[in-house]
């Protein structure tokens, strides 16, 4: 198709070779115009001169390989590279979106109107600025009505616990004065007693008769008295149980039995009235008694004795039953609760008011990406504000093919191009999940740190990542473009003995200009270069000083 000469043709394939070359280390067309751009000046090519510039190179190489199709056809020299030990760096690009790895939603501390709101969307705040404040009116009242209610508690507690104390104070007062009279009549019986027992002997002195009169006299009296003592109390139980009666009908519940009482008590006052006759005709049928008045003052002295037992007996049975006027446990609890609680609702609005007094205030340097505060508005507690994110710790969101999950290692390194910027960046997780996305087709997320961010860095754009998937130093490598690929393996041509023969490699990484080769090869083998498909395994070619005893037997 085209006739060159052979220094013509080598010309042409080396310049094919170098044009095809320098296109791969690009990842885009801007690249390109960059380096098709003259020295010191940076124009951009329009798509009209970027599209024949390619074209020409696209020309170039296949006039190249024609040309040396040609030359193999007739079993003249190829062209050879060599396998030499360079670095070789393989390069996933990709891009994705910039993010910030802090962001914070701001939340309404309280219940309060908006006063002032410093914030807008896309706005640069430092850490301390105050971005919103609030109006306090109310707070402050519902604080000092707070204060006013803890007060209020703490006084009742305090009346309660004092009323008790008053009253367990004169409890024991009054308790103390029964003691005393108790100890008392105690004592003056124990006296009486012994002023009975002298006037018995000194009546029995007197007499034996008179004093046996005496002594039967005054059984009798105290007999008597105790008789007239039980009287007058069945009268009063038959007085009150007779106006009870007054008050019910004979239909009335337990009027049977209340009438059975009364009717009894009725003739048991009977009975004593009658034996209190008798007990009266007895002391009068006693005889002499004239011992010098020794009777009359036993008699005395036992009726006081009597009356000084039954002051005894009453104030002992109200020494027994004492009323219980101190707290419990339940109500001192029930009062320190109640303490506790306007102590909390006060504590509760003395924050409140503390939380509205500061206001908001950016905890962090960042940029606002979201505002839903109005100032002037009633803002509620738990109320979104405003959002700010962190635009030093930032990264980039990666949504990789899934069938690209192996380039995705943690750890390795990337190069990132933000607008006209470059940044320094770690690739710090991988999804464990391949999900769909919006097309349907699976990918896995991926998340790069930056690891240089500066303030040029803008939020939510898209970023073209260059990430190192692995990176080898001197091992020997050759052009991507004369490895070739079959079902059986990959392989390269060489010339042994002036003949073409495959020469079966194994693959290590690989970058967009370069392959590792790990087993097939050694250093300074001679590889036949031809790319244009012509070059057959048995061919004959002149092997123009080559050494091609130099491929790996292994």
């Amino acid at each position: 198709m085209f006739k060159k000469s052979k220094k013509e043709d080598k010309e042409l394939q080396m310049q094919a070779k170098a044009g095809l070359e320098d296109m791969e280390d690009f990842d885009s067309l801007d690249e390109l115009e960059a380096i098709a751009a003259p020295a010191g000046k940076k124009k951009k090519l329009p798509p009209w001169a970027i599209i024949p510039v390619i074209g020409v190179v696209a020309v170039i190489g296949v006039a190249g390989a024609m040309a040396s199709g040609q030359k193999a056809d007739k079993g003249g020299q190829m062209e050879t590279v060599k396998a030499e030990r360079e670095d070789v760096r393989q390069v996933y690009n990709t891009t994705g979106t910039v993010g910030s790895d802090k962001e914070k939603v701001f939340y309404c501390p309280v219940n309060a109107p908006i006063a002032q709101c410093n914030v807008k969307v896309g706005q640069v705040v430092k850490a301390g600025d105050l971005l919103v404040s609030f109006d306090t009116t109310n707070l402050e009242r519902d604080n000092q009505q707070s204060e006013l209610n803890t007060l209020s508690a703490k006084y009742s507690s305090q009346d309660a616990i004092e009323q008790s104390g008053r009253a367990a104070q004169t409890q024991a007062q009054t308790q103390a004065q029964v003691e005393a009279g108790i100890q008392s009549l105690k004592a003056q019986i124990q006296q009486k007693q012994a002023d009975i027992d002298s006037l018995t002997q000194a009546a029995q002195s007197a007499g034996s008769a008179a004093a046996a009169n005496a002594q039967k006299a005054a059984e009798l009296k105290g007999e008597m008295q105790k008789n007239l003592d039980a009287q007058d109390a069945k009268k009063a139980e038959l007085e009150n149980l007779q106006r009870e009666l007054d008050g019910m009908d004979s239909t009335s519940p337990g009027y049977s039995d209340k009438l059975n009482k009364a009717n009894t008590l009725t003739n048991e006052i009977a009975d004593l009235s009658t034996k209190y006759r008798a007990l009266d005709q007895q002391y009068n049928s006693i005889g002499s008694t004239d011992d010098g008045g020794m009777s009359e003052a036993l008699i005395q002295a036992q009726a006081e004795l009597d009356s000084l037992k039954a002051s005894l007996a009453e104030m002992e049975n109200s020494r027994s039953v004492p009323a219980d006027t101190s707290l419990t446990g339940a109500q001192l609890n029930n009062l320190r609760t109640t303490e506790n609680l306007a102590e909390l609702a006060q504590l509760t609005t003395e924050e409140l008011l503390a939380k509205g007094r500061e206001g908001l205030k950016a905890e962090f340097d960042g940029i606002i990406s979201d505002v839903k505060a109005l100032e002037g508005n009633e803002a509620a507690q738990g109320m979104e504000l405003f959002t700010l994110v962190d635009n030093k710790s930032v990264n980039v969101i990666l949504e990789v093919p899934a069938n690209d999950f192996d380039n995705l290692v943690s750890g390795s390194k990337a190069t990132i191009k933000i607008g006209k910027s470059s940044y320094k960046g770690t690739l710090v997780s991988v999804d464990k999940i391949a999900l769909p996305n919006e097309k349907g087709n699976p990918t896995i997320g991926a998340k790069i740190r930056i690891d240089n961010a500066d303030d040029d860095i803008v939020i939510g754009v898209s970023g073209k990542v260059a990430i190192t998937v692995d990176e080898k130093k001197n091992v020997v490598c050759l052009p991507n473009e004369v490895v070739n690929t079959s079902t059986d393996g990959n392989f390269v041509y060489i010339i042994q003995n002036g003949t073409v023969k495959k020469q079966f490699v194994e693959l290590g990484i690989a970058s967009n200009s370069k392959v590792e080769i790990v087993k097939g090869l050694k250093e300074g083998t001679e590889v036949v270069s031809d790319t244009s498909g012509s070059i057959k395994e048995g061919m004959k070619a002149s092997d123009a000083g080559m050494k091609a005893d130099t491929a790996d037997k292994e």
